[in-house]
């Protein structure tokens, strides 16, 4: 086992997996393009997103999740009628795991991070072990770890992993109600219904988000969508390693299923074994 303080550890990608990250090996750097620091940085409920376990020594609150498929109970029947709405009937995972009716949701406290912002990458040299910036500085590591999505990741490498298929994912567009009230939980209801633009509605405190696959002008764009399996993930993901380069997060993974609490399971294993 090498020791960690005398590594060079750097993340691409200064969002909450990077983070994750540094609060398990706070020496690491975080690099990220973004010019300056989301007002939501710390944040973990935001809309429909929410954690399914705690993350382990900070603090955090619970509060109740109910999901319902067209305003009821889900059921095999109406889970399977929205999965074939959005495309994804075919997909592997654990339905009934994600569609419980009532469940309990965590939002964790991560401390204020260590960011380094304005940190473009615009290249990889994974032999060399090498980061080219937009600025024209080079970052030299000894261990990369990459938060981005995984294809992203890829078109920065100078040599990359070979890959044969297309990587999938639908665009998500978004518009946000505000309320009057405020609701303590958070209430998920996916729409079945082909004929409802929307896929799912969420209750979240003060506002009513409603999600979307279909481009209109009352909605924004989210800078990720849903993935969708890639037949070479895992070879990629495992190439990587060759060259001390580990992806953590569902879409630097290319994992569709991963949930956060799963993401911060690996890097606590990955990290015993430096």
């Amino acid at each position: 086992m090498r020791d960690q303080r005398y590594l060079s550890l750097v993340v691409i990608g200064g969002g909450f997996v990077g983070q994750l990250v540094q609060w398990a090996i706070p020496s690491v750097r975080l690099l990220d393009w973004r010019k300056t620091a989301p007002a939501n940085h710390l944040e973990t409920r935001v809309g429909p997103q929410y954690l399914w376990e705690p993350i382990p020594g900070v603090e955090s609150y619970s509060f109740e999740v109910e999901t319902l498929v067209d305003g009821a109970p889900p059921t095999p029947d109406s889970i399977l009628a929205y999965k074939r709405k959005i495309g994804k009937e075919k997909d592997g995972g654990d339905w009934g795991l994600q569609f419980q009716h009532l469940s309990i949701g965590y939002h964790s406290q991560l401390p204020v991070p260590r960011v380094e912002y304005n940190r473009h990458v615009n290249g990889v040299d994974l032999s060399g072990h090498q980061l080219y910036m937009m600025d024209g500085a080079t970052i030299e590591y000894d261990v990369l770890i990459s938060t981005i999505p995984l294809d992203a990741f890829l078109r920065l490498c100078l040599i990359p992993p070979l890959v044969y298929t297309p990587w999938m994912q639908d665009r998500i567009y978004l518009r946000t109600e505000e309320l009057n009230g405020s609701y303590a939980g958070m209430r998920l209801n996916y729409i079945s219904d082909p004929k409802s633009r929307w896929y799912r509605e969420t209750l979240s405190a003060n506002k009513m988000f409603y999600e979307t696959l279909h481009q209109a002008p009352d909605v924004k764009p989210l800078p990720l969508g849903k993935i969708h399996p890639h037949p070479q993930n895992e070879d990629v993901l495992r190439s990587l390693k060759v060259f001390d380069t580990f992806c953590f997060g569902r879409f630097a993974t290319w994992r569709p299923d991963e949930l956060a609490h799963e993401t911060w399971q690996h890097i606590q294993a990955w990290k015993g074994t430096l």
